[in-house]
């Protein structure tokens, strides 16, 4: 039987295009407080102590909808995009006489009926360094790597995708070469989510973005090839309403921002920037924060942000 037709998001297959690697793992950054344990108490996560502690790895329990229960039971998939089949129906009916039952087969027009195993994949939780704003960063990924040259690949990688988003309600795309390290760079503030890691992958998280064009792309990289050649300590991205927002740190406080847009400045925040970025351009500007440094984006902003950065 032909397999039904695959359809990943064009989300996904941008992120699918900007991640290396002939191994693919599925996987998801969530930012937990200690309330929130108990919604994640069925995947293993429990509290001891004032902090969070990750179980091992298990397959997603029924409970947790659909996907989970097809990942433990297998499935049958009504194939209602191929014609219908001749099939032979038996059943047993009473005789006439009462003597009995004798077998009854009538043909009926139904559809193709395509039989999925279960696939039992586990999921496994790794609670990540530094919690920010008491809530800590835990790493939920399906933990079977999927090879691209597989023919079942994309058939695989979007049940994995599902199977991840019910569990924990994200799912992404990395490669298995992503080492703990790598996912423990995803930092989050009190607003939204902001991985932090190599030049590709800010451009890769950023692809990803309903705003995200071609042209916006292209200002992404070159900012942040700029932002690349000075010393800072990480990249950081936003999503949600934030999506379009990049940038990097230098030490614990200092943060500069850019943003997808081409005509948009470039702000240094020396602080609070968490709740600054919450503010419109606009009540920026009416602010007049000292701790805020607004730089165009005009001829010479590279050397003025390098000069800012030395100052501080």
């Amino acid at each position: 039987m032909t397999p039904r037709p695959v359809k990943l998001s064009q989300a996904i297959r941008r992120e699918l295009d900007l991640t290396k690697g002939d191994q693919i793992v599925v996987a998801a950054v969530v930012q937990i407080g200690l309330e929130d344990v108990d919604r994640y108490a069925h995947l293993g996560i429990r509290m001891e102590q004032g902090s969070i502690i990750a179980g091992k790895a298990a397959p997603p329990p029924r409970s947790c909808g659909a996907q989970a229960r097809r990942n433990l039971d297998g499935w049958e998939d009504k194939r209602r995009d191929l014609q219908k089949e001749s099939r032979e129906i038996s059943n047993w009916a009473p005789s006439w006489n009462g003597s009995g039952y004798h077998l009854v087969s009538r043909t009926v027009e139904a559809w193709p009926v395509e039989y999925h195993s279960a696939k039992l994949l586990t999921l496994s939780a790794v609670v990540l360094r530094s919690p920010i704003e008491e809530k800590f960063s835990v790493r939920f990924r399906v933990d079977q790597p999927l090879a691209r040259d597989n023919a079942n690949f994309e058939r695989d990688l979007a049940f994995n995708l599902r199977l991840l988003r019910e569990a924990v309600g994200d799912a992404h795309v990395y490669s298995a070469d992503f080492t703990e390290d790598d996912f423990a760079n995803i930092q989050a503030v009190g607003w939204e989510f902001l991985p932090r890691g190599s030049c590709e992958e800010v451009l890769k998280r950023l692809a990803t973005g309903r705003s995200s064009n071609d042209a916006r792309m292209q200002v992404a990289a070159d900012r942040i090839r700029v932002l690349d050649r000075l010393e800072h300590d990480g990249y950081i991205v936003g999503s949600g309403m934030f999506a379009q927002y990049f940038g990097a740190k230098f030490g614990a406080r200092l943060v500069a921002l850019e943003n997808l847009e081409y005509g948009n400045a470039l702000y240094l925040f020396e602080e609070n920037w968490e709740a600054l970025t919450k503010l419109s351009r606009t009540e920026l500007i009416k602010r007049r924060d000292p701790s805020v440094h607004r730089i165009p984006h005009v001829r010479g902003w590279q050397s003025m942000l390098r000069k800012l950065l030395e100052k501080m």
